[in-house]
């Protein structure tokens, strides 16, 4: 995930990216970066064994559900030890056997070292946006429709995403699509987006919806690994590798 700022004038549009950001006084859209192509029905060709299928639901959740918690966890977690910001390893705020990767906010070329117990399950967005009304938002911006169509406008500039796992491209990314439900951010005093309560009422996102291109990988084996994606929206570009170490012993 990665992010640098623009800004806009339009008074009820906040955007910040994880990849790419937008600022201004209101409501919150937010994302890290890739590509909007048509979506076709991936086929059998297109399997990828490494990685979790869409309509599945690894470890009891939707790709969707896992999209919500993963912006909880990039979103409240504050910035002075964000792995996002690299102030913290990616060991911050993991919780159970799925951990969340992402990219980074400068626009830069990131490379990133993480070590992990075995058998953990790794979330993580190839590109995606938040998008979040303020509760100071009028009624007509604080809809779900209002929301998505933030998401929808956002995705028409993207134009690439690619991936690897050790070496390997993963096949049709694009077929890795996710809507969440809506769900509610509760942000930190100290948080990434360095927002307060004063433009952002009770420092709460709600109601919040994410769209993205996510991928849920399974248990890697002990040793070496590593990870890659690029992404480019405009002339923005994401270009993103994590070196993986997966700890040998019981998970």
């Amino acid at each position: 995930m990665k992010s640098q700022a623009k800004f806009r004038s339009n008074p009820g549009f906040i955007g910040s990216v994880l990849g790419f950001a937008a600022v201004s006084l209101s409501s919150v859209v937010m994302a890290s970066l890739s590509i909007h192509p048509v979506i076709a029905q991936a086929s059998a060709q297109d399997n990828n064994p490494r990685i979790a299928p869409i309509q599945s639901h690894p470890d009891g959740k939707t790709y969707g559900q896992w999209a919500a918690d993963w912006w909880k966890w990039a979103a409240q977690t504050p910035a002075s030890n964000n792995p996002l910001l690299d102030k913290g390893d990616c060991s911050v705020e993991q919780k159970g056997h799925v951990w969340f990767l992402g990219g980074t906010f400068s626009g830069q070329p990131a490379e990133r070292n993480c070590t992990v117990p075995t058998g953990t399950k790794l979330f993580f967005p190839l590109v995606n946006i938040l998008s979040s009304a303020f509760q100071s938002d009028p009624p007509e911006q604080r809809t779900e429709v209002y929301l998505r169509t933030q998401a929808d406008n956002f995705f028409k500039q993207l134009t690439l995403l690619e991936a690897t796992i050790d070496g390997v491209p993963v096949k049709k990314p694009t077929q890795y699509l996710v809507k969440s439900p809506i769900f509610n951010v509760k942000l930190p005093p100290e948080n990434i987006f360095g927002l307060n309560d004063t433009i952002a009422p009770e420092l709460l996102l709600s109601p919040s919806v994410d769209q993205g291109y996510y991928l849920f990988l399974q248990p890697l084996p002990p040793g070496k690994h590593t990870i890659t994606w690029k992404a480019k929206v405009g002339t923005f570009e994401q270009n993103v590798t994590y070196n993986i170490v997966v700890k040998p012993g019981r998970n």
